[in-house]
């Protein structure tokens, strides 16, 4: 009897400290967000191809060169700085439920996982009808895998599942930063490193590919992952290691 009311103390206790320590945990995330928010306003942007740009829904699909590259895609579409926004974004991230809720909070859509199936699920559902509803969403189809050459299927499955079009977005130049930065020194260390390595960067919008509903209807997967070859290519200017979706 003791052992059940210390088990259910000690679950008390820590549902007491998440709601102490999330708010300001998300609080202080949020203010570290809006920092770089400034500071990626201080790269300048050269903005080519905006004249591709679907109206409604499309899949767009962004290379990924470096730590700024999401508020980049946000400037380029002249999104709006606070949720409700109208582009969403779908994250590959492997990190606990806070850092989940921070980046939810801050540019809304979803989160996918390789550790959770779950996740992956719930942002194909959910990414779906965002673009029934007319409005975009972005991935970037490397992944976490950037500047090797892979590219994954997600991006166009979205695009077949939904028959909407795929927009490729190069984007010329970044940096990555890395691990191993205290969180506290990370938006000024890449500013730094943006300023003094590309303190100019170009976006392109190049011509949306459309799916082929039914080839995909006849061929599923195979087609799916020849529209992610011809994604790549692209995107990348070579032929890229298709990885399926959730590798």
């Amino acid at each position: 009897m003791r052992r059940g009311r210390s088990r259910s103390s000690n679950s008390g206790f820590r549902r007491l400290i998440e709601l102490i320590v999330s708010p300001c945990y998300l609080a202080l995330s949020s203010l570290a967000f809006l920092v770089m928010e400034a500071l990626a306003a201080l790269i300048r942007l050269e903005v080519h191809g905006r004249e591709h740009i679907p109206r409604g829904g499309y899949v767009l699909c962004p290379t990924h060169r470096g730590e700024l590259d999401p508020y980049f895609v946000r400037r380029a579409l002249r999104d709006r700085l606070v949720l409700p926004k109208r582009n969403r974004f779908i994250f590959r991230l492997e990190f606990g439920p806070l850092v989940r809720k921070l980046f939810l909070a801050h540019w809304g859509g979803w989160i996918v996982s390789e550790r959770e199936p779950r996740l992956s699920a719930l942002a194909l559902r959910g990414a779906l009808r965002w673009l029934e509803g007319g409005r975009p969403v972005t991935i970037f189809p490397e992944g976490h895998r950037h500047g090797q050459g892979v590219v994954h299927e997600g991006a166009a499955l979205l695009a077949c599942r939904s028959g909407r079009p795929l927009l490729p977005l190069l984007i010329d130049r970044g940096v990555f930063v890395g691990e191993g930065i205290p969180f506290y020194l990370f938006p000024v260390v890449t500013l730094g490193r943006y300023l003094r390595e590309c303190p100019h960067v170009r976006l392109t919008f190049l011509e949306p590919l459309h799916p082929e509903l039914e080839r995909y209807r006849r061929e599923g997967r195979r087609y799916v992952r020849e529209l992610t070859e011809r994604l790549g290519e692209l995107l990348l200017g070579t032929r890229p290691e298709v990885r399926a979706r959730g590798s």
